[in-house]
């Protein structure tokens, strides 16, 4: 494992510190977990973007697309399974 060093700002440090002592863990497993979940979210936008860009050029070359009526049952079928998913129960909170 290599070492990078990051050059943080006085309040976001604290911060850190902080959220990391609330949880039980070290600065540095938290900063590695937000790291982690950022390259997963951009590698997952940038794989949206090369799959919508080539589906874009099939398009504008001619090729079919889905059909308006098979996806509108698509969705009606995907909005009616999440209404009916259970939802959690909501809890009461007190007043302190």
């Amino acid at each position: 494992m290599s070492t990078t060093t990051l050059r943080l700002d006085s309040p976001l440090k604290r911060r850190i510190a902080n959220l990391a002592q609330a949880a039980g863990r070290t600065p540095h497993s938290l900063m590695v977990e937000a790291l982690e979940q950022k390259a997963d979210e951009m590698e997952a936008q940038i794989a949206f973007a090369r799959i919508a860009a080539r589906r874009d050029q099939a398009l504008q070359a001619g090729k079919a697309g889905i059909d308006w009526h098979d996806m509108k049952v698509w969705l009606r079928g995907n909005v009616k399974a999440r209404a009916s998913a259970p939802r959690p129960a909501r809890t009461k909170t007190r007043a302190k």
